[in-house]
């Protein structure tokens, strides 16, 4: 999977696509408060350069505590854990109206597979209202993530072909 996110010469596009179904959908146009993260390498760039006025979008890092908060951005972001960005001072977003959720993998009914640390899942579970979606490329989706209990899903998967609704 990762040869083949390597190896798209098209994740610009790719990524494009994601941004035109995203900002056509009712989870953008319902939402206000989003909490999103800066794109690794190997993600898609479900944000773009612009960001539109009418939103306003939160970043995450991680504390020393282990838990994930997320924070306005002032525009300044430096390589935190498990090398993501994470916004460097800001001020403290307290409830999304939507959250969107990087992830290795996902499947059709909405389980993801993360990096290994739970960083999302805990957010996840002691954020049970959110609506949630998880962004990433297609050849990222596979037809089962092996969970456990702690494990959290999301409501629904985008990719450059669509939303995948469990």
């Amino acid at each position: 999977m990762r040869a083949a996110v390597k190896r798209s010469t098209d994740k610009a596009l790719a990524s494009q696509h994601i941004r035109n179904y995203l900002r056509s959908s009712e989870f953008w146009k319902r939402a206000e408060i989003i909490f999103g993260y800066v794109a690794l390498a190997g993600e898609p760039d479900w944000l773009g350069e612009h960001i539109p006025d009418d939103k306003l979008i939160a970043y995450p890092r991680v504390e020393e505590n282990g838990t994930l908060s997320f924070f306005y951005s002032g525009g300044e972001f430096a390589l935190g854990a498990l090398g993501v960005k994470h916004p460097v001072g800001g001020t403290l977003a307290l409830s999304p109206d939507l959250a969107i959720i990087p992830g290795l993998a996902f499947d059709p009914r909405g389980g993801r597979l993360g990096r290994g640390k739970g960083f999302y899942d805990r957010w996840l579970a002691a954020n049970p209202g959110v609506n949630t979606l998880g962004v990433c490329f297609k050849c990222q989706i596979v037809e089962n993530v092996p969970a456990e209990s702690h494990d959290a899903s999301v409501d629904a998967v985008l990719t450059e072909e669509g939303f995948i609704l469990p």
